[in-house]
């Protein structure tokens, strides 16, 4: 099958037959025009110029377009034709294309069942999901299920083993929950050593900071008296720790403390979650 072609015999201009006679004669004509100044004494012929050769010039264009016209009337012809058979033609293409791509899809359910059948196998811990080890490009034809299930367990079996090795690292920290969701939640054991060192960092300045708040307390003088720029505690006799639970009687101590700005604000932080209620006198 082949599509035969008619050719007509038509008569049109291809081409401008005298284009350098009328080059020859407009270039002069119009080259005055490059280096024209106007003025208000001649305004009014410039505006007539300008007339003049707008109307030339939709002349030449409107010419211009009516061969344009002819010249496409008869391909115009030829387009609507083709289209008409390819018309004809994408029916049928159309029809198989939608039944390729229903049995594309009954193939794509089955091989996804297959696979959430092998994941439930593997009897992965719940924060382990099916989609967090499958292979995003498993729905290529070229990505064959056994390949696609092996990778899928072994996937699995690295952040099992990647949770415990975790938790065997760190132990003995306070913060092991902490890290240990987070590798649940990102499942990247690069991200999580990350993560865990800066843990690591919070836990130990915290317990600076505690330290440094037990120094300031044992070291501080006993029964001094309020002096300015002097340290004094509160004696063992008039300052007592406020314990609200136990109902004990609560008294009152003034005191003077000589530190660095770190170690005022780990004495505050101290005293608040000791529920001791104190006032900073200026």
């Amino acid at each position: 099958m082949e599509l035969v072609l008619k050719s007509a015999e038509i008569n049109l201009p291809k081409e401008i037959d005298n284009l350098e006679a009328l080059k020859a004669e407009l270039i002069p004509k119009l080259e005055k025009y490059n280096n024209l100044v106007v003025t208000a004494d001649s305004i009014k012929e410039a505006k007539a110029d300008r007339a003049a050769l707008n109307k030339l010039k939709t002349a030449i264009d409107d010419q211009r377009k009516e061969i344009k016209k002819q010249y496409l009337e008869p391909y115009n012809v030829l387009e609507n034709q083709c289209k008409e058979v390819l018309a004809l033609i994408d029916a049928p293409i159309q029809a198989i294309d939608k039944q390729i791509k229903a049995f594309d899809n009954i193939e794509e359910n089955e091989k996804y069942t297959e696979l959430t059948t092998a994941f439930a196998a593997l009897e992965a811990p719940e924060w382990i999901s099916l989609d967090t080890v499958l292979n995003p490009k498993w729905k290529n034809k070229t990505a064959k299920t056994d390949s696609l299930i092996s990778e899928m367990t072994a996937k699995t079996k690295e952040l099992v083993e990647g949770l415990e090795k975790i938790t065997d690292m760190y132990k003995a920290e306070p913060y092991l929950l902490s890290v240990t969701e987070f590798f649940k939640q990102h499942k990247d054991f690069s991200k999580t050593a990350v993560y865990a060192i800066q843990m690591q960092t919070a836990y130990k300045k915290e317990q600076e900071a505690k330290a440094t708040v037990q120094n300031t307390l044992q070291n501080a003088p006993q029964d001094a008296p309020t002096v300015s720029n002097d340290i004094t505690a509160p004696t063992t006799s008039n300052a007592v720790p406020v314990n609200p639970e136990a109902k004990q009687p609560v008294f009152k101590g003034r005191f003077e403390v000589e530190a660095t700005k770190e170690q005022l604000n780990a004495l505050g932080a101290f005293m608040k979650s000791n529920g001791i209620k104190f006032t900073v006198i200026k």
